[in-house]
């Protein structure tokens, strides 16, 4: 079962969550009060966010995509240093 992400807006939980989910001012009890009333009243949007949650899991933060991510980063380095 995956489920959508709620995070606030402090350090870097908007860049994880990213367009997959709702971000709210930090320490805004109503702010967050809302985001979980949205999610309750549509289940589609619920279903659907945490579809692109899951996506973005995989893509980002797995263990085979922070590896491809330093690949291309050493690549870029390499490249760089080839034009130099």
């Amino acid at each position: 079962m995956v489920c959508p992400s709620i995070g606030s807006d402090s350090g870097e939980i908007p860049h994880v969550i990213g367009d997959a989910g709702f971000i709210f001012p930090e320490a805004n009890a109503l702010a967050l009060a809302d985001c979980l009333r949205q999610l309750m009243e549509h289940p589609s949007q619920r279903q659907t966010l945490a579809q692109q949650g899951y996506q973005r899991a995989l893509t980002h933060y797995t263990n085979k995509a922070l590896a491809k991510q330093l690949l291309a980063f050493y690549q870029t380095i390499q490249a760089s240093e080839k034009t130099e």
